[in-house]
């Protein structure tokens, strides 16, 4: 069964689709693009903005890890509420303006990026706007209640500073890789830890990182006559990826494992 669904509609998708533009221009050293991201993301996701309050609705579903299927179930008609209670013709015209912000200031290219979890947010957003015949949504709602449930499948994002033991995660990871931190790890950690009551910022910064690492391996192969430019090369290759993948601990760790090993070259 298909469904439709128009992605310049759904706030959480132009959201992380910017990010993913930032990213881009990050790596690509865009000062002015970034600039420009930046304005856009303050302008419209600010704390007092009616498309920051519609963007909390899509964020609530990113980790149902610690809720069984009743939990959830209620947590999605509560969802569906609040989404209601939003002045909805106020975020169309809203979202009207972003579009045709981004279109100008950046370019209609932007809409192609690559957004990592898009199916879950195409999905969250077609049971939350209710635009489908009866059948289908039905069908649409159990296809996200059975995305939400399939606990063993998915990944964990990196988890909220409220819920977590970050402390926990530090001594874990260090139990691993090394007995301390290098300067750059508590940085990212630190940046994490500041911005958790808007995670925009962190990822800004996370992003910027990633353009740092591949800057600085970069010029490591370009500076090696040996045999470590061969491996350097993997690494790059492997960092060049990362903006493509979903923020979670999995990518956390690597990315810290891979500002030790920076260090150390």
């Amino acid at each position: 069964m298909k469904f439709s669904h128009n992605k310049k509609r759904n706030t959480a998708f132009i959201y992380e689709t910017l990010l993913m533009e930032y990213s881009k221009a990050s790596i690509n050293e865009e000062e002015q693009k970034k600039s420009n991201i930046l304005s856009i993301l303050k302008e419209y996701f600010s704390k007092t903005k009616i498309l920051k309050q519609d963007l909390e609705i899509y964020k609530a579903f990113e980790s149902t890890d610690d809720m069984d299927s009743d939990l959830i179930t209620k947590m999605l008609s509560e969802a569906k509420l609040q989404f209601n209670s939003l002045d909805r013709d106020k975020i169309f015209e809203t979202q009207t303006k972003l579009i045709n912000t981004i279109n100008k200031s950046l370019s209609p290219n932007v809409w192609t990026n690559f957004v990592p979890n898009y199916k879950k947010l195409a999905t969250i957003n077609q049971v939350l706007s209710k635009s489908l015949n009866p059948k289908k949504q039905v069908v649409i709602e159990k296809k996200l209640l059975g995305m939400l449930n399939r606990i063993e499948d998915t990944k964990k994002p990196f988890p909220n500073v409220n819920n977590l033991a970050l402390k926990t995660f530090v001594e874990k990871f260090n139990n691993q890789y090394g007995d301390k931190l290098n300067e750059q790890q508590k940085k990212l950690l630190s940046h994490y830890i500041t911005s958790a009551d808007d995670d925009t910022e962190f990822k800004l910064y996370f992003y910027e990182e990633i353009s740092r690492l591949k800057q600085t391996i970069q010029e490591k192969i370009n500076n090696d006559n040996g045999n470590l430019s061969s491996k350097l090369q993997l690494i790059y290759e492997k960092v060049d990826d990362y903006n493509k993948r979903k923020l979670d601990t999995d990518l956390m760790t690597e990315v810290l494992r891979i500002q030790s090993l920076v260090e150390e070259i």
